[in-house]
């Protein structure tokens, strides 16, 4: 992660929060377009300029079999391929701004934070597992694969998922034993190394995410977006 563009935790779980829930008040393009637009934006100012062209690439190819492509094909497979193209779509702001947080920010930070929050241990604890699971989980699937195809075993669903699940179940544990060993469920004061504070990035990114949120809310008001 880029430190001179650190972002403040909480900024990057707000902009979630938020993103989702303009997802579910209007069902506009154009809200769609702004979200997708603010979303690559955010991810370009973390200077991850790959991603940003997937994600426009993805977004104007599901743009294109929804609206292009439905005015030349009809038919009940092609109306199956533009739903699931649709709701890829709809998705896809939530995806690129949820993917950028697991990927920028550290546990610690995420632990920093929720103490920060003073949020009670009985949340904490098992967020903190949960955040350090997927990443884990990743690299058991990887491990797997590898192995698998060294034995020159083929790759089929159960050769792959039955060692999975065993390892997942371990992983669990071992993550629970982690958590406790570091003194997460200490009920006294917890101090951390890391410094949780807003920098002028946060409140800037902020500032333009509230004026979308009041640019939609004043559009859905006045009837132009549905």
């Amino acid at each position: 992660m880029n430190k001179a563009l650190r972002l403040d935790p909480r900024t990057k779980f707000i902009l979630l929060l938020g993103v989702n829930l303009l997802f579910l008040v209007s069902h506009s393009l154009l809200v769609e377009i702004i979200l997708v637009s603010f979303s690559l934006g955010v991810i370009l100012i973390d200077r991850k300029y790959k991603s940003a062209l997937k994600y426009l690439i993805i977004f104007l190819v599901l743009l294109y079999i929804d609206r292009g492509l439905s005015v030349y094909l009809s038919g009940f497979y092609f109306t199956i391929i533009n739903f699931i193209a649709y709701a890829l779509r709809r998705f896809l702001p939530c995806l690129i701004v949820g993917k950028w947080i697991l990927e920028t920010t550290e546990v610690s930070d995420f632990v920093a934070t929720m103490w920060k929050l003073k949020l009670p241990t009985s949340v904490i604890i098992p967020l903190s597992v949960v955040f350090r699971y997927f990443p884990t989980i990743k690299e058991e699937w990887n491990s797997i694969r590898s192995a698998m195809k060294i034995r020159g075993f083929r790759l089929s669903f159960e050769h792959v998922m039955v060692p999975l699940l065993f390892s997942a179940v371990m992983v669990s544990e071992e993550l629970s034993a982690a958590a406790l060993c570091r003194g997460l469920d200490n009920p006294g004061k917890h101090s951390s190394l890391i410094e949780i504070k807003m920098h002028g990035i946060d409140y800037l990114i902020l500032g333009i995410f509230l004026i979308i949120v009041c640019l939609t809310c004043t559009l859905k008001g006045v009837g132009v977006i549905s």
